[in-house]
């Protein structure tokens, strides 16, 4: 008999005589066993065979108890994600789910299924094994969840098209595309759509809607639509309960907000006590009330006053960075100097010299600029000497060096350091005072602090008696309502990312340790302006937008207020402040909450309004990770028209790729631009084009609408009349490109389009770098929101678009697409009439000019850039590339 037959718990029991000289060995079993006569040798060699196989049945036993004990952890996770699928009933797999089959997945330190499964001797205990445990063990070794999870996701969406075609198919009033599909059918946790303008974004979040309701996501009052404006609301409300009530679905029951309506609803029911937002912030994004804010504190307080003027007159305008050379803005006609223009009414060649003669002539200084030195210095190799700044009353010279901290003039500057110690020596051997500051000094404000003491020294006194100067014509470099707008942006920023003026201070200091004099000077009236903002709405016992937000926020996070949305979809997500984010954060946080965010990147034009883009291009960061979907196929412009505002828009390699395509008929010429001779032939211009269209369509069977639109509201006004007017086969209406986003018509006019004016289209407002104080990032890329908003403008035309501009003014965008080839432009009578780019800087024309020398075409933004044709080559250049 094989000893393998007696393993166990007989060969456990065995009993062994020894009796000499032989042993004898017993082993029970269903029929004793005695195996007897065996020497010693004999018997210790079967003894150690017995142990060895004793040893291996116990292991074997160990392994079977293992399997048994880990396949039940993982049949038991296994059943649990049966369970949760089986409650999905068929539905997208959201990314919670996912993540919590992942870290509910047993870890098990050594798994023996492979050990078992190698063991012949166990193939008896395998094959009694229950099957569920054995798939169980099989999914659990060959699934990857991730991967698992998407290939089950796709799968579904496939099926879910066919099944649910007709919902699809007739939700809206057009079928479904299949992107479209797929933004509603995912409902993740956190989907974000990337909609191209016209690619129908409020169908998808009506259509999500619906869907949320006929598949039994949600009931009516679960799902919540938060909108940027309320005409957005009122008409994403309207939307859903029309359509939805063709499938006999409950849309009215859904909640259609803005952010601003909803906040107030949270706190009110959370507290008791419904806030009041004044009516002010919403005229000019509170502008106004700013204005009221910083005349009570200039009214009362004399150091705010004092503070307030010192920022305005002297450091209102930025600096470009350390070795940037900034765009000269003005020309003295006697000096020839080309540069920036004074207080005291002159110009100089740097912005740095500029802050140095202001802070100057506000504080009673008299001095003279470049006066020449008063000793002759021309030899044949220097000329004559003339120091930056001279001062009569106390007979000295101040010499303003271009160096950084180190002493580092900038890389381009060659000879600059033997410049200054010739200087310098020139100083010494003639006995005459010198005082220096450098651009370091300047910039961090120690400067000016060295300057004080030096004058006040030898006797000069430091006035500050600014009151006969700040009303003078022409020398104020900003104006109130400029720095007013600004304090007004910061404010509504740094609230909106929960920044407190000591957070700003940390900021400003952060990357160097110093805070720059003109960043100091801005942080303490923001101190002041901050505190009387709040102090007068908690008087009025009111609340601002972004205050708002937060409290709504934190009673959602506390758990202060019961959320009843699982569903969150949200427009215009492009266009949310950090607030908002925030807001929807605290909405969606929390099991079995989705969130739908539908917006566009390249239509974001309210930065000014507080919009942050990183809501959306960081949307994971936001919100978890979750799918993205582009919604790539637009049904209003055609495709020429789209790939002309799509590569002027996408150069900017901040903003997020896509590609559109359109399924809107051709009818060329889709993109043309007008030139007239000044702007006021503007209305003769529009009425020769209305005209035209209007015979046009004189046959069809309801009018063509034309949207005349503007950069700026009042370059409206000379056109009104005309919009205004009642017109065969036309209706024509008029708007900013800022209120007219999410609207369109057949054809566009865009106004403005003119450059050196203030204006112009793109503005020349550039934004302030003190704004970084209270954003996460800055947009870097020259005319960012500026490029938007004429994205904005060329992608409401159904048909075509008409750009309006004066002839030798065309903008730089105008420029652009003329230097890229995409438009032709022409006068009034149909005649070309392109520009000639300006040599230099390549992207505004140049201009008939005279000089000393006789006539020249020199760039329209001259001084700021000083390229220039001589006439004979023009007559070359028109002679080359006429017909």
């Amino acid at each position: 008999m094989g000893w393998h037959i007696l393993a166990g718990a007989a060969l456990r029991e065995r009993t062994i005589d020894r009796a000499w000289p032989w042993s004898v060995v017993a082993v029970p079993a269903e029929a004793y066993t005695a195996l007897g006569g065996l020497n010693r040798e004999t018997r210790r060699a079967l003894d150690d065979v017995i142990g060895q196989v004793i040893a291996e049945a116990d292991r074997l036993e160990r392994l079977s108890a293992t399997f048994i004990a880990d396949g039940h952890q993982v049949q038991q996770w296994r059943e649990g994600v049966l369970r949760d699928l089986d409650t999905l009933r068929n539905r997208w797999i959201p990314r919670e789910l996912a993540a919590r089959w992942l870290a509910d997945r047993p870890d098990l330190a050594s798994p023996v299924f492979d050990q078992v499964r190698s063991e012949p001797e166990l193939a008896g205990f395998l094959a009694t094994q229950p099957a569920s445990l054995l798939q169980a063990i099989h999914t659990w070794e060959h699934t990857d969840i991730p991967i698992w999870v998407a290939e089950r996701n796709q799968e579904f969406l496939a099926v879910e098209r066919v099944h649910m075609k007709n919902f699809f198919d007739t939700i809206e009033k057009s079928p479904l595309t299949e992107e479209q599909i797929s933004s509603v059918a995912m409902c993740d946790n956190s989907v974000r759509v990337i909609a191209a303008a016209g690619s129908g974004k409020t169908s998808t979040m009506v259509a999500r809607a619906g869907y949320t309701l006929a598949r039994g996501i949600a009931e009516p009052g679960q799902i919540l639509m938060l909108a940027f404006n309320k005409a957005a609301a009122d008409e994403l409300h309207q939307r859903v309960v029309e359509r939805l009530h063709t499938h006999r679905l409950d849309g009215e029951q859904i909640k259609a907000t803005t952010f601003h309506s909803f906040g107030l609803e949270v706190i009110g029911q959370a507290t008791g006590r419904k806030p009041r937002v004044p009516g002010d912030l919403v005229d000019l994004n509170g502008a106004k009330r700013m204005e009221r804010v910083v005349d009570r504190l200039r009214d009362r307080d004399e150091t705010f006053r004092r503070t307030w003027d010192l920022f305005r007159l002297v450091f209102g305008q930025p600096l470009s960075d350390f070795g940037v050379p900034g765009r000269p803005e003005d020309h003295d006609k006697i000096t020839g100097i080309r540069g920036y223009r004074t207080l005291n009414d002159e110009v100089v060649k740097s912005q740095e010299e500029r802050l140095i003669a202001n802070w100057l002539f506000y504080h009673g200084v008299r001095y003279e600029y470049e006066r020449p030195y008063e000793v002759g210095t021309a030899t044949a190799r220097h000329g004559q000497y003339h120091p930056d700044f001279y001062y009569p009353d106390i007979d000295a010279y101040h010499e303003h060096w271009a160096i950084d901290r180190d002493g580092n003039p900038p890389p381009t500057f060659e000879g600059y350091r033997e410049g200054m110690r010739w200087k310098r020596q020139m100083h010494q051997a003639h006995g005459t005072t010198l005082l220096e500051t450098t651009s370091a000094s300047v910039r961090d404000g120690s400067g000016f602090d060295y300057l004080a003491t030096q004058l006040r020294a030898r006797g000069l006194v430091i006035d500050d008696s600014y009151h006969e100067i700040q009303h003078i014509p022409g020398r104020e470099p900003v104006e109130d309502a400029s720095i007013i707008r600004l304090f007004r942006t910061v404010l509504a920023h740094a609230k909106s990312n929960q920044l407190s003026s000591v957070d700003l201070r940390q900021r400003a200091a952060s990357a160097t340790g110093r805070i720059p004099i003109r960043t100091e000077l801005f942080l303490q009236l923001y101190r002041a302006i901050h505190q009387e903002w709040q102090r007068q709405l908690a008087a009025a016992n009111q609340v601002d937008f972004d205050d708002m937000l937060k409290q709504a926020s934190e009673i959602i996070e506390a758990g202060r207020w019961a959320n009843p949305y699982t569903m969150v979809l949200v427009d215009e997500l492009q266009d949310s402040s950090c607030a908002r984010a925030w807001l929807v954060r605290a909405l969606t946080a929390g099991p079995d909450r989705h969130l739908l965010g539908v917006g566009d990147d390249w239509q974001a034009i309210n930065r000014f309004a507080g919009a942050d883009l990183s809501v959306m291009t960081d949307f994971a960061t936001w919100f978890g990770q979750g799918p993205t979907v582009h919604l790539s196929r637009t049904f209003r412009s055609p495709q020429s028209l789209c790939d002309v505002a799509g590569e002027f828009v996408a150069k900017n390699p901040a903003q997020l790729e896509k590609q559109v395509s359109s399924v809107q008929r051709e009818d060329p010429p889709t993109l043309q631009a007008i030139a007239v001779n000044t702007g006021d032939e503007y209305p003769a211009a529009l009425e020769d084009y209305l005209t035209g269209l209007s015979q046009q369509h004189a046959g069809d069977a309801k009018p063509a609408s034309v949207f005349v639109l503007g950069r700026y509201r009042h370059t409206l006004e000379r056109v009104a009349d005309l919009c205004d007017r009642s017109r065969p086969h036309l209706t024509v209406s008029a708007d900013t490109i800022h209120k007219s986003k999410g609207k369109e018509a057949d054809y566009v006019v865009v106004l403005d389009l003119i450059s050196g004016a203030a204006y112009s289209f793109p503005s020349t407002i550039e934004d302030d770098p003190l704004l970084r104080l209270a954003q996460p990032g800055a947009d870097r890329f020259p005319d960012a929101e500026e490029r938007r908003l004429f994205y904005v403008a060329l992608t409401r035309a159904r048909k075509a678009v008409l750009l309006l501009t004066t002839k030798f003014r065309e903008s730089t965008f105008l420029m652009e697409l003329f230097n890229d080839k995409k438009v032709t432009i022409h006068n009034r009578d149909g005649e070309t009439d392109d520009p000639i780019p300006c040599p230099d800087c390549r992207v505004n024309p140049v201009v008939l000019k005279s000089g000393s020398n006789g006539d020249f075409y020199g760039c329209v933004t001259w001084p700021a850039c000083n390229g220039k044709y001589q006439t004979w080559e023009i007559e070359q250049q028109r002679e080359s590339t006429s017909p």
